[in-house]
């Protein structure tokens, strides 16, 4: 009986309010596209659709927390010219498969806040295998009909093993790359090539902050490092050739 009422409650409600629910659900298929968009255009190195896809203003912000750490940058003009300059000239994109599931999404007008899991698997930049996973939240705008990020927070899971220790090093010397923190960079990607001295990926890092820095001779001291055990690190060989020009 109670199964019949419940049935007979839910035809009511789209015969009385069809276009609402339907409404709802398109709204929410939108969020789930930005959200998804967001971390695609960033691996992809694909910095102005990345940009996009954020309001740009005092309160945009951008928090991690994982592996003991914790970080936040509140303001686009603090964190995001830095990221797009940073996917557009020297990031290396990456194709990963990016599954995201688990949604919590609250709309109020223009407004909408969503919880969501994320899985990252594939092959990194470093040419090995990448598996991560996180709880995402996100703070969204409607702007002009479109939903922007205004907010975005990644919970990562902790891990010990040697490639999470790896590939964190690694994203931490570019965040710091990306706000023009170059010392601070170059000292997070050599205590990378201190503890992974096998990985062709380190010392290409390691030549990038030297080149931003504006020190070649150690720049093409690491790229020629890093080629050496990859020859098929290509985008070495054209930061190589730029700065013996």
């Amino acid at each position: 009986m109670k199964t019949k009422l419940f049935t007979l409650f839910v035809l009511l409600l789209l015969c009385t309010y069809p276009q609402l629910i339907f409404a709802q659900n398109a709204e929410e298929e939108a969020i789930k596209k930005v959200l998804l968009a967001e971390t695609q255009t960033y691996f992809k190195a694909q910095a102005e659709a990345w940009q996009a896809l954020w309001t740009h203003d005092a309160t945009t912000n951008r928090a991690g927390a994982g592996n003991g750490g914790v970080g936040s940058v509140m303001g686009w003009e603090n964190f995001g010219p830095q990221t797009a300059s940073w996917l557009k000239d020297s990031a290396k994109p990456v194709n990963l498969d990016i599954k995201n599931d688990g949604y919590v999404i609250k709309t109020n007008g223009n407004l909408a806040w969503v919880e969501y899991n994320q899985q990252i698997t594939g092959t990194s930049a470093a040419d090995s295998s990448y598996n991560g996973s996180s709880r995402e939240y996100r703070l969204l705008v409607k702007d002009n009909n479109e939903w922007k990020i205004n907010s975005l927070i990644t919970h990562q899971e902790n891990s010990s093993s040697p490639q999470a220790i790896e590939n964190t090093l690694n994203t931490t010397g570019y965040n710091l790359l990306a706000s023009k923190k170059v010392d601070d960079a170059i000292d997070v990607f050599l205590l990378n090539v201190k503890l992974f001295p096998n990985s062709w990926n380190t010392y290409d890092s390691l030549g990038e902050a030297y080149a931003a820095a504006g020190n070649k001779e150690l720049a093409i001291k690491n790229y020629e490092r890093s080629i050496e055990m990859n020859p098929q690190n290509d985008n070495g060989k054209k930061m190589l050739e730029k700065l013996k020009q």
